[in-house]
């Protein structure tokens, strides 16, 4: 392995020199934020070479207001279904691991048939992710109305991730030189959706060999001075996506304007319940959701600028003091995928 690392860096370093400049690239996928920070990806690129780990962690980027409503709908006594990895999410009404009569599920399928078994509770499901997960949250609420469920709704927010590398890339303090692009999402939106992008991209799988060879082809491509997106994940992408997922997704959800934790409004960022579906839409259900909202928080962490690449989260005061895996001030050290939880379980690699 050592004599192929060696490889690499030679094929890497010769790249960098042909760029003859520093180069700021940003993966966007918190798959690739654990799988790079695991296989100690960053030691082997030239000092030349940064790579940011960017706001690709669905629950890093869930609103905080997502997390109090939550919290709100729990504490009047409605069956709140989430996923582990939200428990420990920060808000100012605290977290929702805090809370009791939560149902924490495994699979999204789990929450119709508590619902369909329990016909005296409202049971909602607090849902977050991008695509992949909205895909699923499509069928999910196509199931629903097709078994009458009148005690089930959704609580959700789901982002758009292609709006977001817009928004990236008009941060002039972030200054980004390219995008190593995010397969799972890739897989369901197609390739074709991140042509039109003002730096070049590459959509990687998640294999520590996939991922170097999409850097190499990174910065081949700002070498040459080239705009253009490569599919290096070919088995799993293709140009136009899923078709059904994305016609089923597009019958349910609609974008919106959104609010991104760490990053503001991003316009065209979120996703929706299209009118169609409002009776599933818990916000339109429960008027404890219509009341006013407690301010942010100030914790002292810098979530926002890891998210936005323009500090690595080492550079944030509050890491591996206050902010560790055990005791997460912020949302990036919450799930095992975000930016500082992965630099802090694999900190000998990093």
């Amino acid at each position: 392995m050592r004599a192929e690392q060696m490889l690499v860096q030679d094929v890497l370093c010769g790249l960098a020199a042909k760029v003859g400049r520093p180069v700021r690239l940003m993966e966007v996928c918190g798959s690739h934020s654990f799988a790079i920070a695991k296989a100690g990806i960053r030691n082997l690129l030239p000092s030349s070479v940064q790579l940011l780990s960017g706001p690709g962690c669905p629950v890093c980027v869930s609103g905080e207001d997502f997390i109090s409503q939550a919290i709100r709908l729990v504490r009047s006594g409605v069956r709140v279904a989430v996923f582990g990895d939200l428990m420990r999410v920060p808000s100012p009404l605290g977290t929702l691991g805090g809370e009791k009569g939560l149902l924490v599920i495994y699979s999204p399928e789990e929450v119709l048939c508590y619902a369909e078994s329990h016909p005296e509770e409202q049971v909602v499901f607090a849902a977050v992710g991008f695509e992949p997960t909205l895909s699923a949250a499509s069928v999910l609420l196509e199931t629903a109305k097709k078994m009458n469920l009148q005690n089930f709704s959704m609580l959700c927010d789901f982002k758009n991730v292609r709006p977001v590398l817009d928004y990236l890339c008009q941060d002039k303090e972030t200054a980004l030189d390219g995008f190593l692009l995010p397969g799972h999402v890739a897989a369901v939106t197609g390739s074709d959706i991140f042509n039109g992008l003002p730096i070049p991209g590459v959509i990687s799988g998640f294999s520590p060999e996939n991922i170097l060879s999409s850097l190499a082809l990174l910065l081949k491509e700002i070498a040459e001075g080239r705009k253009t997106v490569i599919n290096n994940y070919p088995s799993s992408v293709i140009p136009s996506g899923n078709v059904e997922a994305l016609k089923m997704i597009s019958a349910v959800f609609e974008s919106v304007d959104g609010e991104w934790r760490g990053l503001g409004m991003v316009p065209g960022g979120n996703w929706k319940i299209r009118d169609e579906y409002s009776i599933f839409d818990a916000m339109k259900r429960f008027s404890v959701l219509q009341e006013p909202l407690p301010p942010h928080q100030d914790r002292g962490c810098r979530c926002g600028d890891v998210l936005k690449g323009r500090i690595t989260p080492p550079e944030c005061p509050l890491y591996g003091k206050v902010c560790t895996s055990a005791h997460p001030v912020g949302a990036c050290m919450v799930s095992e995928e975000g930016a500082c939880a992965a630099y802090w379980h694999n900190r000998e690699a990093v």
